[in-house]
C-alpha cells in the first residue's frame, strides 16, 4: 500500500487508508504501507515531493518486503506513480486535480493533470471511491469503463452506533470535521454561522481538526482522538459538510453511522453518500442556503427525528465488510489474471 496520507492521518484519506490496511490484515493479508513518514528524514513533506522521491525509493522498498501487488492511492493530498513497478498495480483515486484546479488560487495544479492520468494509465485497475469521481476519472482521464470499479469507502460500524444518542441527551450542537481551506468551504460555513448565531444565539458549532480566533457560538477543538471525535458527533445534534466537493465525504459518512443527520453541499462525493431529507440535506454552497438548512434541522424535533430513524437505516451501506470483501476479489483477480467484474 503506498499512501502520502497514513499514520498519523491528516484528512480522510489518510483515515481510509488505515481502516482499509487495518480490514485486510485481519483478512489475513500481509500488508505494509509505504507513506509520507518514510520519507521526513529527507525533509519531504508533500504529496508532490513524495510522488517525485518515490523511483529512488519504491523499488528497494518493494524488493525488502517481498511485495507481489501494489495498491496507490492517488489524487490530491495522494501519490503520482510515473513509472511501472513490475508488479499488479491498483490505483485508488479518491478526487482528482482536474476538480482541485478549478478552486480559487488552484488553477497551477492544472499542470499535474498529465501526471495524474499517467498514474491511471499504468494501473491495471482503477478504484474510485465514489460514482461521482468514477465519471469524471472517466470522461476527464479517458480511464475506460471496463478498467474502472467503484468500491466506496467502509468503517468498522460498531464504534459509531454506540454513540448514537436519542433526541432528548443531544445538545443544540453542530459538528465540523474539517480543514479551513477553500475546498472544504470553511468559508462558506463561517459565513453561514453569522446567520445561525444571529437568529439562534444557543446554538454552537464545534470545530475538530484545526482552531482558529474565537469566534461568538463557535468551539474550536483542534485534532481530537477517534473516541473523542465519535462521541462528539454523537451527542451533537447535526453534523456540517460544506466541501464544494470530496471524493466520497467520510465524515459524513461517519456522523450517519452515529445517527446524526448532516446538512450538506450538493456537490462531488457528497451527494453520494448523503440521501437528501433521508439521512441530511443537500443544500447548494451558498452561506444563506446552508445556514437555513442547519437552522430547519435544529429548530424542527419531527425533521431532526425522521433524519434521525433514516441514519440508523442507512448506516449499513457504510460497514467495512463489503469494501475488504470487494478488494480481497479484486487482488485475487489480479493475481491470478482473471477479469474483476
Amino acid at each position: 500500500m503506498v499512501s502520502w496520507d497514513f499514520d498519523p492521518p491528516i484528512g480522510g484519506m489518510g483515515r481510509h487508508v488505515g481502516t482499509l490496511t487495518e480490514g485486510l490484515r485481519q483478512a489475513g493479508l500481509t500488508v505494509s504501507v509505504f507513506s509520507g513518514s518514510d520519507v521526513q528524514s529527507g525533509g519531504l513533506g508533500r504529496s508532490v515531493a513524495f510522488s517525485f522521491v518515490l523511483p529512488f525509493r519504491l523499488g528497494r522498498w518493494i524488493a525488502a518486503r517481498g511485495v507481489n501487488l501494489l495498491h496507490v492511492h492517488t489524487g490530491p493530498g495522494g501519490v503520482i506513480l510515473l513509472r511501472r513497478a513490475g508488479v499488479p498495480l491498483v490505483v485508488t483515486a479518491n478526487h482528482t486535480y482536474w476538480q482541485q484546479h478549478h478552486l480559487p488560487g488552484e488553477g497551477w495544479k492544472r499542470l499535474l493533470l498529465p501526471l495524474e492520468r499517467r498514474t491511471y494509465a499504468l494501473a491495471d485497475r482503477v478504484v474510485s471511491i465514489s460514482a461521482d469521481t468514477a465519471r469524471i476519472v472517466e470522461r476527464v482521464y479517458g480511464v475506460p469503463s471496463s478498467r474502472l470499479s467503484v468500491i466506496p469507502c467502509g468503517f468498522p460500524l460498531a464504534p459509531f452506533e454506540a454513540e448514537d444518542r436519542e433526541m432528548p441527551e443531544r445538545s443544540l450542537h453542530v459538528v465540523l470535521v474539517g480543514r479551513p481551506d477553500t475546498r472544504k468551504g470553511w468559508d462558506l460555513l463561517r459565513a453561514a454561522w453569522r446567520d445561525v448565531h444571529a437568529r439562534l444565539p444557543s446554538a454552537i458549532l464545534d470545530v475538530v481538526g484545526f482552531t482558529g480566533p474565537k469566534q461568538p457560538g463557535i468551539r474550536f477543538h483542534g485534532r481530537l482522538t477517534d473516541a473523542e471525535r465519535r462521541s462528539l458527533v454523537g451527542r451533537s445534534r447535526l453534523a456540517v459538510c460544506p466541501s464544494r466537493f470530496e471524493g466520497f465525504g467520510l465524515s459524513a459518512a461517519e456522523a450517519i453511522a452515529s445517527g446524526t443527520p448532516v446538512v450538506a453541499t450538493d456537490s462531488d462525493g457528497l451527494r453520494t453518500v448523503v440521501e437528501d431529507r433521508k439521512t441530511g440535506l443537500l443544500i447548494p454552497p451558498v452561506p444563506s442556503q446552508i445556514a437555513s438548512g442547519i437552522l430547519a434541522v435544529l429548530t424542527d424535533d419531527a425533521l431532526f427525528e425522521h433524519l434521525h430513524k433514516g441514519c440508523r437505516i442507512a448506516r449499513h451501506r457504510f460497514t467495512d465488510k463489503a469494501e475488504i470483501a470487494s478488494h480481497l476479489a479484486l487482488y485475487r483477480a489480479l493475481r491470478s489474471g482473471m477479469t474483476y467484474t
